[in-house]
């Protein structure tokens, strides 16, 4: 490829002739950055020029063949708008496209192109662009491309899809942007929530599923009126078809879809569903909580308490909303009573008692790399409790368990490029006043994190942990009020546990619910 045909880096100022060039040079890049003007229009002349062509010389036909099946484009072509796609994660480039209606262009585009390419990478870029506040409530008041970008959710193309959702979870993301999204899919909500409800079910695209869960997580957490009209068996069904696609290859995915679940579970119409597909949602639920439990026992919960929550709160749903699914439950998998017991054991140990040491770490999370997305979910997020779990629910975060805090905003496109910062930097010879201690470039450096963070640390690890032995505890005691004295089942279960175990469910009765107690010691009748 031509050196004249790329976005090259701007030579060093001191190798330019004279002050004529410097201001030359200057003058022809986006403020604040390295990148050009003039550049950045060609691409997108050149691409505007591309699309104009594609139905030159053809009839209808060829026209409507190439609008079938798609067609590609020069390498060249394809290079330099992945470049503009990295560009556009840059905020200041992204001010400089849109005041240059980059938007008008790249909205022309996804309506004229049959290049499945140019339109993921035309929807990429208003994706990255949308991170920016401002921009993101411009994008929400154009109608037109409202309209168009949930049009196109009805694409055949993957990597198309996987960019609209994105687009649209980043504006619903926004507050001053999320009311002219949620109206937007309210008045076309049968055809969005087809549609989102088809790609669920049929798709083996795990990132798609992902981003798609993901949408779909945030509409209906964040309007109660949507999500009373989504909560059907249809989008149960989606729900169960994505988790035996994603549940080996993208687990994290099981996450979201949990959460998914435990809002419906906040309404009076989502329960009435979710016991309706008790045995298509069991499966999911209880093949959860097995798989937290390793060998019977569990060795850490950590980062996972919300997504451990939201199984429990919809088991509990399941369990206790109707006397016949308890013997579901309990039939469907015999050591599933067993197993939350030793959760609730594991959750008790991470809280930190007064003894233990102030030190706790939390592993960070590590942003996605070029060409991966972004584990993190909005699925994770508390799941609620039985007294007020919409409450709790709709404290949605856009992430959680096992993953980034942010996938939805500060999430980039796939070719989106990041800055390497050098954690080599030279630190040679700094004094500290008389001591004249000196601290080389090689040396270990004494780092005193004891304070603030480490404070912070534990706060966090103690109320996720409480929060979970919350939720672990208002299951058993449901399951313990509405026992059916006829029937012994349920206290065999969990009188078969460990005893360990079963004494620290004692204790904790004690504390919270004496007067359970003796229902633990009920004697099988006949």
């Amino acid at each position: 490829m031509a050196s004249e045909d790329r976005n090259p880096s701007p030579p060093p100022i001191e190798v330019l002739d004279n002050d004529d060039d410097i201001e030359i040079l200057q003058a022809d890049l986006i403020e604040g950055t390295a990148f050009s003007k003039k550049w950045t229009l060609a691409t997108l002349l050149k691409l505007g020029k591309e699309v104009e062509k594609e139905k030159e010389g053809k009839d209808e036909k060829e026209a409507a063949e190439a609008n079938a099946h798609g067609i590609d484009i020069s390498e060249d072509l394809e290079n330099d708008l992945c470049r503009l796609w990295d560009m556009s994660t840059n905020m200041l480039v992204s001010k400089y496209l849109e005041e240059w209606k980059t938007v008008d262009i790249l909205l022309d585009v996804i309506v004229k192109s049959n290049a499945p390419r140019v339109v993921e990478i035309a929807m990429g870029i208003l994706g990255n662009m949308a991170c920016s506040p401002p921009i993101a409530l411009n994008f929400s008041e154009n109608k037109q491309l409202r309209d168009l970008v949930l049009a196109t959710l009805g694409s055949s193309d993957a990597r198309t899809l996987i960019e609209t959702t994105r687009l649209i979870t980043t504006c619903l993301s926004m507050q001053a942007s999320q009311e002219l999204w949620l109206s937007a899919i309210s008045i076309g909500e049968k055809e969005v929530f087809d549609k989102l409800c088809f790609i669920l079910q049929s798709s083996t695209n795990c990132d798609l599923l992902h981003a798609t869960s993901n949408l779909v997580d945030t509409v209906l957490d964040v309007d109660e009126e949507i999500l009373n009209d989504w909560a059907t068996t249809t989008l149960i069904q989606a729900v169960t078809e994505a988790h035996k696609q994603v549940i080996k290859e993208k687990p994290e995915v099981v996450s979201m879809l949990l959460h998914i679940l435990n809002i419906l579970s906040t309404t009076d119409t989502g329960v009435e569903t979710l016991v309706e597909t008790t045995e298509s949602i069991l499966p999911l639920v209880i093949g959860y909580i097995s798989s937290v439990c390793e060998q019977d026992d569990v060795m850490s919960v950590r980062g996972r308490e919300h997504s451990i929550s939201s199984a429990v709160s919809v088991l509990d749903v399941l369990a206790n909303t109707s006397p016949p699914n308890l013997d579901a439950v309990l039939k469907h998998n015999p050591k599933t009573l067993p197993h939350l017991l030793c959760i609730l054991a594991a959750a008790k140990d991470t809280s930190p008692g007064p003894s233990e040491p102030k030190k706790m770490m939390i592993e960070q999370p590590t942003l996605p790399k070029n060409g991966e997305e972004s584990s993190s979910s909005p699925s994770d997020i508390a799941s609620a409790s039985q007294s007020d779990k919409k409450t709790e629910v709709s404290q949605h975060a856009p992430g959680g368990d096992e993953a980034s805090q942010d996938s939805s905003v500060a999430e980039v496109s796939q070719n989106a490029t990041v800055a390497e910062v050098s954690k080599d930097a030279s630190v040679a010879d700094v004094t500290q006043d008389a001591s004249a201690t000196k601290v080389t470039q090689n040396a270990p450096v004494e780092v005193d994190d004891s304070d603030d963070e480490e404070i912070e640390c534990v706060a966090v690890v103690t109320k996720e942990s409480n929060f979970l032995t919350d939720v672990l505890m208002e299951f058993f005691c449901n399951l313990l009020e509405n026992h059916d004295a006829g029937t012994s089942d349920l206290i065999s279960c969990i009188n078969s546990c460990k005893k360990e175990h079963l004494d620290m469910l004692k204790q904790s009765l004690t504390e919270t619910n004496p007067e359970l107690l003796q229902v633990l010691d009920t004697k099988p009748s006949g």
